[in-house]
């Protein structure tokens, strides 16, 4: 994501790049700018010839007739202006919808790891100040530079036509005018980016405030997070106040010039008329100074709608920087696929050729490490059949959860192999790796829907009595049946309508629905009471039946008929055995079990 597109105009082809299939109608855009823009300068020199032919001349036959055409070409001007305006709106929309189409694919498609590095907050700020940015700028801004552009072009040719030395002198403050804005825009570039880059700071800060705002009323940290914010916040205030400030130098600078340049030629022009110099008198002298005075407008409406660009840019150089975020590596070499058939997980071997799964798991020989000077897991070799129940324990920090978390490819692992019924799963594809297991991890995850389609999840097409059989399985029927809308009930921001509990046995429901060879419990029964945790051990016997589990727990009673617990410390196995066995050694599981902290 840090890759930067300080060229404007690779950003600009990106960003164009998204009209791919409406080029014709931006061609028409194009067409009906480029006239839109003629009515006025024309009707403008056009005044030259009503004055000298019609209002001087007496000539009202003529003054009528030239009227009439001016009012045709001033309407069809303003047509074409509200035509252009309404086709860009909807191009704009089709093309932010293509964005963020493309950004939600992008989230999806990154690996883990990228959301260990970044906040959710400086996520969204793609979605949003970003995407706003670019909106405004693809509504009107972009057309209305096309306009300012052609309006200018115009205005300095109806000039040049009428009397070109008096509009030497006018192009000479025109240029120091063009001058300024280039140089300004250079700043007002560099301030919308940095104002764009701290106020996604400032998203990422408020996000995780809101996550953890229990913890922070729970320690009174009130008044440190919210030192934090102001300092975050002030930054992004500086760097508003500095993109700001330089775009608002542009107007006053720009229409104090045109005053100038107003004087200098209206002074000029009569002088000339005076010595006889200037054809056509008053009559020309009088659109030219028009066209002077007006001169400024495209400037000005340049330099407004300009700003507006650069702030789109600095938004469109995070999403395309982001848009080429190193993805999750999928399947690169996946070739085995597993598939499942009436509930029942197959390896695919040929269109007919299916080989039952019995959800076997070997590590042979793993080393991990999140980056390369910090090793997680050193020489870690286990296996689990069908039918075992193998338990993983261990001080905080030694690993276990990294282990569930390389058998579902999360991370890649450094070194040794992983085998999912004796398939290295760096050859399966990783999205039916995925498919054939289950897992239920400590942190519960519900979506903003109804009980019924949260349990449904894995398998949406699941019945009704299916969903209840599951929810009997993990224990989370007696709750839901006592709901004034039962299973149609709605949760919201992520189940906070729940108590913990309830939450982490609708995702043992979840898990209970897929029935998967491989099931992965990670603290599944954290979040319960003990009451409760004693029924759903005895309902989950039901669901671990024939079927490979590995489980993570605290709590030492929710292993004991595993059949076989390893201990993991410091990212290496020391121990292994059953319950019984393990105590027989009265070695680390024992002190874990009696609650006994060896000194090291």
């Amino acid at each position: 994501m840090e890759k930067k597109y300080k060229n404007a105009f690779a950003t600009l082809l990106k960003l164009f790049s998204f009209f791919k299939g409406y080029e014709l109608l931006l061609v028409i855009v194009g067409i009906l700018i480029v006239y839109t823009s003629f009515a006025n300068i024309f009707g403008t020199y056009m005044l030259k010839d009503v004055i000298a032919n019609g209002i001087t001349a007496g000539n009202y036959n003529y003054l009528l007739r030239s009227a009439s055409i001016l009012g045709l070409i001033y309407f069809l001007g303003a047509t074409s202006d509200l035509a252009y305006t309404q086709i860009m709106i909807k191009l704009s929309q089709r093309v932010i919808y293509r964005l963020r189409e493309k950004l939600n694919k992008k989230v999806l498609s990154l690996p883990l790891s990228y959301f260990d590095q970044h906040q959710v907050g400086e996520i969204m700020n793609f979605f949003t100040s970003d995407i706003d940015s670019t909106i405004n700028a693809l509504n009107q801004s972009f057309a209305n530079i096309l306009f300012s552009c052609c309006n200018a072009v115009g205005t300095m040719l109806g000039m040049y036509l009428i009397d070109w030395r008096l509009a030497l002198i006018a192009t000479f403050i025109i240029i120091i005018t063009v001058i300024f804005i280039a140089i300004n825009s250079v700043e007002c570039r560099k301030y919308f980016r940095r104002q764009q880059e701290t106020l996604s700071i400032i998203n990422g800060c408020v996000e995780e405030d809101l996550r953890g705002i229990k913890v922070n009323k729970a320690f009174e940290h009130e008044d440190q997070s919210y030192k934090v914010f102001e300092k975050k916040n002030a930054d992004w205030r500086d760097a508003t106040t500095k993109a700001f400030f330089h775009t608002q130098l542009n107007t006053p600078f720009i229409v104090s010039l045109s005053y100038l340049n107003f004087a200098i030629c209206a002074i000029v022009g009569i002088i000339f008329i005076a010595n006889g110099m200037l054809p056509g008198g008053i009559a020309a002298l009088t659109p030219f100074v028009m066209y002077v005075r007006t001169s400024a407008q495209p400037f000005n409406f340049f330099t407004i709608h300009f700003n507006t660009i650069l702030n789109c840019l600095a938004g469109a150089e995070r999403i395309f920087a982001f848009y080429e975020t190193e993805e999750e590596n999928v399947n690169d070499k996946g070739h085995v696929k597993l598939v499942k058939i009436n509930d029942t997980y197959y390896r695919e071997k040929g269109p007919n050729d299916h080989i039952l799964l019995e959800g076997d798991i070997i590590f042979d020989h793993v080393v991990f490490g999140y980056n390369k000077e910090k090793i997680i897991l050193n020489d870690i070799s286990f296996y689990a059949h069908k039918g075992q129940k193998l338990a993983f324990v261990g001080s905080t920090g030694a690993g276990k959860t990294t282990i569930i978390s390389l058998i579902s490819r999360f991370y890649e692992i450094n070194s040794g192999t992983i085998t999912y019924d004796g398939i290295n799963i760096q050859d399966i594809k990783i999205e039916s790796l995925r498919r054939a297991m289950s897992m239920v991890t400590q942190e519960t995850h519900l979506f903003s829907d109804s009980i019924l389609n949260n349990i449904k999840y894995p398998r949406m097409h699941s019945t009704f009595e299916e969903v209840q059989k599951a929810s009997d399985i993990a224990g989370a029927s007696h709750f839901i049946s006592k709901l004034k809308d039962g299973y149609n009930t709605l949760l919201y921001d992520d189940g906070a309508n729940l108590s913990e509990g309830e939450r982490q046995l609708l995702s043992l429901a979840r898990a209970a629905i897929s029935h998967p060879p491989l099931l992965i419990l990670d603290e599944a029964t954290s979040n319960i009471d003990t009451r409760t945790e004693k029924i759903v051990e005895k309902t989950m016997d039901t669901l671990m039946q024939n079927k490979t589990v590995l489980v993570i727990a605290h709590r030492l009673s929710t292993v004991r008929n595993s059949t076989a617990i390893l201990v993991l410390e410091h990212g290496k196995i020391i121990e292994r055995g059953s319950h019984d066995e393990l105590l027989a050694l009265k070695g680390k599981y024992y002190a874990l079990y009696k609650g006994i902290e060896e000194l090291s």
